[in-house]
């Protein structure tokens, strides 16, 4: 199998990130984002990277079939305003400082392609666009969801297993943010949901 994983910035990046919509409202739907989006959403929250300077695509390719396997975004944390607003006191709090941090806006994958290496491949892409922008420190926000939730699939890996595995521990911090979300009776209702910071541990 051979994977191309390439990353993009600016104008070049512009002509691609639509991949990340398509891949957000096919594989958000799953457990535990449970995201019922639009494509007016999409288009709101792409306009949101597009207008970013410090964003970059990184997008994995199976070059023998022909299509894209794989999806991830970034930017400096110092930029994302709603998370900063919303975590100030709390990352003062705790001695984290925005501007050393390269945040992990989405990473998405075929579920085919997923155990192979390939994240973590684009894992570390990402992180060498952000130490080209200044940043040392890296970390990302992951919902979070009751471990007796209904809505949990029978055999379900909780994600915090493999979060650990790529050497990055959750902090007490969190932000909540509202999208359209399936409910337990599968109707679908913009509610509040939280969501964790995870940083990479220190030596």
């Amino acid at each position: 199998m051979n994977i191309d994983i390439q990353s993009y910035r600016n104008e070049k990046m512009a002509v691609r990130i639509g991949v990340l919509a398509d891949f957000r409202l096919r594989c958000f739907r799953e457990f535990p984002y449970l995201y019922v989006g639009t494509a007016e959403n999409e288009r709101e929250h792409l306009d949101e990277y597009l207008a970013n300077p410090t964003a970059r695509l990184v997008v994995a390719k199976d070059v023998g079939e022909n299509k894209t396997v794989g999806v991830a975004i970034g930017t400096l944390l110092s930029t994302e305003e709603e998370i900063v607003k919303q975590t100030g006191e709390q990352l003062q709090r705790h001695g984290i400082v925005p501007e050393r941090f390269f945040y992990f806006g989405e990473m998405i994958f075929e579920p085919e392609y997923r155990n192979r290496g390939i994240g973590r491949r684009m894992l570390e892409m990402l992180k060498n666009e952000g130490r080209e922008q200044g940043a040392d420190r890296f970390c990302f926000l992951a919902v979070a969801r009751e471990a007796d939730d209904v809505r949990r699939p029978v055999g379900h890996v909780d994600s915090s297993l493999i979060f650990e595995k790529f050497g990055f521990v959750k902090t007490p911090i969190f932000v909540t943010f509202e999208w359209p979300t399936i409910q337990p009776d599968g109707n679908v209702v913009k509610v509040a949901n939280q969501l964790d910071l995870w940083i990479d541990r220190q030596p």
